[in-house]
């Protein structure tokens, strides 16, 4: 419904547009994969939704731990794994 152009009455005024109500959703998926010095016994990348899983996986104050904090301030709906870099040599 368009706000009509012949209103003369003071107030609030507002026009929605229910066509584009999701144009403000990302459209793309982020992923991440994070290799970390810290000493675990995974040998395979596993996700990593928050710090607290991270910390559980990787150790008490992991790096994982740290790097996921940094990547849910740049980027909220980052998609993350993780793998320690023992892993990976």
């Amino acid at each position: 419904m368009a706000i009509s152009a012949g209103i003369k009455t003071p107030g609030v005024y507002t026009d929605i547009n229910i066509n584009t109500q999701r144009s403000g959703l990302l459209s793309n998926t982020q992923k991440v994969l994070f290799v970390t010095s810290d000493i675990a016994a995974i040998t395979s990348p596993v996700d990593i939704y928050d710090t607290t899983s991270a910390d559980t996986k990787f150790g008490t104050d992991s790096v994982a731990g740290r790097m996921m904090k940094a990547a849910i301030k740049t980027f909220r709906t980052v998609d993350v794994q993780c793998v320690g870099k023992q892993a990976i040599l």
